[in-house]
């Protein structure tokens, strides 16, 4: 059996038959109707240097690209700040081609890359638990599914006021939706932009369908400051039984529009159940609701997974709840061990500094369990459970906690 390669640069001529192994491995079929519209969706952002592939004869067998994007970290006073992140995306290997290191092969030139670009970290959205741990990576925001029934116990909300909200044609939206969404996602940590064509594919404006039937604009005296796009998953029937929707877009710039943006949900006629996916696990309208048990958290998981690459760049590149000074002790026996070190964190009012440093650590940490810790979604004091913290200094870890907690919960809203 021949040594496979790894080829990189993946020249732009060679995206669709690419794309189409991406596809078939993820379960897609590069055979639909609306797969060429995929195929040029990748080669309008096409970089072939941030392209790797594996191919076995004519057909490619194993896919991963990066993207930049920006992710949301804590900023000062409950804000949030942009920083600049290497995003892994269309990462597969064929079932023919497992457990020949083909993946790690991949990645660990994607990492290097990364490191090299002097990107503080990594980003992406894992297909299953167990597999990017082994490369460093951590669950670091995770989303929430809900079911609400607005009909039970008088669970509605106070009407929005007329006007407020009005039905629009996708289109029209391109003016006003990246705009709301850009000033949504800086209300929390985690959040990663949606440059490029990322709403006119949504919008359908790229010749696509959009992705939901219905669409929405919130105005207020300022302009438009809200979103929200629905589809019937249930008819009602003339027999009493009422029917169902999913939200599929929801995104508000403003407490009003997000209130106001509820209230026209809980009034649609002739449904009982509306479904909401991928929201924050600390959702607020439950407690603008008469009967906060009419929105039920059906399921919660993991969505974005972080690995720090330039840990002081990092920590320093974020705000901390209150001031304070750690030394972190950091182990990284994972792909590439870029986070290992000994670090003196210090913050205050102003920002943070982050140093290499030769004092006594407070708390000696993995990477990994950093990673997690890193945007405020998960504390130290949980994940001491799994290991991979050691209390040094007594009362560090208590300390490390308050500094890293986010006013809201760490929360994604966009795939890549």
């Amino acid at each position: 059996m021949s040594e496979l390669e790894i080829v990189r640069p993946v020249p732009v001529d060679e995206a669709a038959a690419w794309v189409a192994a991406l596809a078939t491995t993820l379960l897609g079929d590069p055979h639909h109707v609306e797969f060429p519209r995929r195929v040029e969706r990748w080669r309008k952002n096409w970089c072939a240097e941030r392209t790797w592939g594996v191919r076995d004869g004519d057909r490619w067998v194993a896919t991963l690209a990066t993207q930049p994007r920006t992710v949301t970290v804590p900023g000062p006073g409950g804000t949030t700040r942009d920083v600049e992140a290497d995003a892994l995306t269309g990462v597969t290997v064929a079932a023919t081609h497992r457990r020949r290191g083909l993946l790690t092969r991949m990645i660990t030139e994607s990492l290097q890359a990364a490191k090299d670009r002097g990107d503080p970290f990594s980003v992406l959205i894992a297909a299953e638990w167990p597999i990017y741990g082994r490369y460093g990576y951590g669950a670091a925001t995770f989303s929430s599914t809900y079911t609400y029934w607005p009909r039970r116990r008088n669970a509605g909300l106070v009407s929005a006021p007329s006007g407020a909200v009005r039905q629009i044609e996708p289109a029209q939206l391109g003016t006003y939706a990246d705009g709301i969404f850009d000033a949504s996602r800086r209300q929390r940590p985690g959040q990663v932009d949606r440059r490029g064509p990322w709403w006119a594919q949504r919008l359908g404006i790229d010749g696509s369908e959009p992705s939901a039937a219905h669409w929405f604009v919130h105005e207020s005296a300022s302009g438009p400051d809200g979103l929200l796009a629905w589809k019937v998953t249930r008819d009602f029937e003339l027999d009493g039984r009422m029917g169902a929707i999913e939200v599929h877009e929801f995104a508000t710039a403003s407490e009003q529009a997000y209130r106001n943006l509820w209230a026209y949900l809980s009034g649609i006629d002739v449904i009982e159940e509306v479904l909401l996916r991928d929201r924050p696990v600390d959702e607020p309208v439950r407690w603008l609701l008469a009967d906060g048990r009419s929105l039920q958290q059906t399921h919660t998981g993991d969505y974005l997974w972080l690995r720090l690459l330039d840990v002081p760049a990092a920590l320093a590149a974020r705000t901390y709840a209150v001031p304070g000074r750690l030394v972190l002790d950091v182990h990284d026996n994972d792909l590439g061990g870029y986070g290992a070190g000994r670090f003196l964190l210090e913050a205050d009012a102003g920002g943070a500094t982050c140093t290499s440093t030769s004092l006594s650590a407070d708390v000696r940490v993995s990477q990994r369990t950093l990673a997690s810790v890193y945007l405020g979604g998960a504390p130290l004091r949980l994940l001491k459970l799994a290991g991979g913290v050691d209390e040094l200094t007594p009362g560090a870890i208590d300390r490390a906690d308050t500094m890293f907690a986010s006013a809201l919960a760490a929360w994604n809203a966009t795939g890549f």
